[in-house]
């Protein structure tokens, strides 16, 4: 019987983490930078970031600069490697990127040019 009831917990403990769902968290809410009645929003799927820009009387869209792009491991989960944008800020005529890994880019307002950066 006692042979029994340790088995029955080894199997138990063996097939717990395989019970186990790890889920992302919900994506980090980033607020807008608005400048010159130009609002420069953080978008992205977790795969794919980018920053847009609209005017914000109208909400249309004016440009769209892709910040980085991430290739999914098939053997891992894919909502577990999402990775999105979590700051912006702006500086003179750029925009600061910062994303959930630490990474920093740097957006020329004016160029559109994206650069990799420090983090400041």
């Amino acid at each position: 019987m006692r042979r029994v009831f340790a088995i029955l917990v080894i199997v138990a403990l063996l097939a717990a983490p395989l019970n186990l769902s790890a889920k992302r968290v919900a994506r980090p809410v980033v607020n807008p930078v608005i400048s010159a009645n130009i609002k420069y929003s953080a978008q992205g799927d977790g795969r794919t970031g980018y920053v847009v820009a609209n005017d914000f009387a109208t909400g249309e869209e004016l440009w769209r600069v892709k910040i980085f792009h991430i290739h999914l491991k098939p053997w891992i989960e894919g909502d577990n490697q999402w990775i999105f944008i979590n700051d912006l800020k702006l500086l003179d005529n750029t925009l600061l990127v910062r994303d959930e890994k630490s990474r920093c880019y740097r957006v020329d307002l004016t160029t559109k040019h994206l650069k990799r950066s420090h983090c400041p």
